[in-house]
């Protein structure tokens, strides 16, 4: 069977209708006998011959096509070609959930840019993400990754949905780009986290990679049932070179030239805490004193400093604190032996009695664990 046109039909299942559409028809493979039947056409023991190009069917009249399957060999059901601008439904779904995907990456990114910018501690359920997010690795030229992240996630939110509204091969192809860029670029920094930071936990980090891939297979899915090629042709040209820029940016094993060129150093500064403290809380550092308790932290860990401040200066001045870095941070720089000796993975991290509480915790948590470890005679 051969696909052919008739000016002033439209297929429906098995039916040709009278219309002022152009549309497509099957074309019988030979001439066949039509016979009235009911006050319509019909073919006998296979298909109506469609009337020649330019002719059209009286209003109201319909042709029944039979047998279109079984005598076309190759042309299925015999239904009508789909055009062009029908668009899947899973397409379309698929589009919107990888706007939704990237929405929720700008919101995040946009979150870390701020708190970046504007020198405030990041919320964080672990204990990595402060090291990790505060760390040389979290900016390149000045300029923090994340607000790259924000701008590209960004761009394919909007990309996916006016996608998903009104269609159109360029914008699934800019989807499929962009969400390819997002991947490479959690691809390679998620190389650097688990090489560079090994044993650190960053919740932000992993769930930045989670919905970077998401967006990514989205964008695949929506793009399948195009041109293979077409398909195919943005991951394999764009990856490539993405993680080219990002090596030549960071460096093979992740160490950003730019603090290289620079020779970047943090000089020693101890922050000032400014609050007041309370009488529960001097009475507390005493507790954390007898049963020798320490809490290790670096100058430069915005939550190390938001646990001196729930204690308050009057306690800082028998605070049992070891600083970690006290000549300062620099490029190849070590810890002090008793955070080595202590196995510091983040900060700040409380060693009481041998037992070991990652984060910052609330006085009434460093109370309680306090008094565990206590004897009878030490509340005299």
């Amino acid at each position: 069977a051969r696909v052919s046109e008739a000016k002033g039909f439209m297929m429906d299942g098995g039916r040709v209708r009278v219309g002022r559409s152009r549309v497509v028809g099957v074309k019988a493979p030979r001439r066949r006998v039509a016979r009235s039947v009911g006050g319509r056409t019909e073919a006998v023991g296979g298909l109506a011959p469609l009337p020649a190009r330019g002719r059209a069917l009286p209003r109201g009249r319909t042709v029944v096509l039979r047998g279109a399957g079984r005598d076309s060999g190759s042309g299925g059901s015999g239904s009508a070609e789909r055009t062009s601008s029908d668009s899947p439904s899973s397409s379309s779904s698929a589009l919107k959930l990888a706007a939704l995907a990237s929405g929720a990456g700008a919101l995040e990114t946009a979150y870390l840019t701020a708190s970046k910018l504007f020198s405030s501690a990041v919320f964080c359920p672990t204990n990595g993400c402060e090291t990790i997010l505060t760390s040389k690795y979290s900016e390149i030229y000045g300029i923090p990754v994340s607000l790259f992240g924000f701008l590209t996630y960004a761009g394919v939110s909007y990309l996916s949905w006016v996608a998903a509204s009104e269609g159109g091969r360029r914008y699934r192809d800019g989807v499929l780009g962009g969400a390819t860029v997002l991947a490479s670029v959690s691809a390679f920094l998620g190389y650097v986290l688990f090489t560079q930071f090994p044993g650190e936990e960053c919740a932000w980090c992993l769930t930045s990679v989670g919905l970077s891939f998401s967006t990514f297979a989205l964008a695949l899915w929506a793009t399948a049932e195009g041109d293979p090629v077409k398909t195919t042709l943005p991951p394999v040209v764009i990856s490539p070179l993405v993680v080219s820029a990002l090596v030549l940016a960071f460096g093979a094993d992740g160490t950003s030239l730019a603090s290289e060129e620079d020779d970047f150093e943090l000089p020693y500064k101890e922050p000032l805490v400014t609050t007041q403290s309370t009488s529960e809380a001097v009475l507390l550092v005493k507790k954390l004193n007898r049963v020798g308790a320490k809490m290790y932290g670096a100058f430069w860990c915005s939550h190390c400093f938001d646990q001196k401040q729930e204690f308050g200066k009057e306690a800082m001045k028998d605070f049992p604190y070891v600083e970690c870095f006290p000549s300062g941070w620099r490029k190849g720089a070590k810890e002090a032996k008793a955070c080595e000796d202590a196995e510091v993975r983040g900060f700040p991290t409380w060693v009481i009695r041998g037992e070991k509480i990652e984060g910052d915790q609330t006085l009434q948590v460093l109370e309680e664990t306090a008094d565990k470890y206590l004897k009878a005679s030490d509340y005299l």
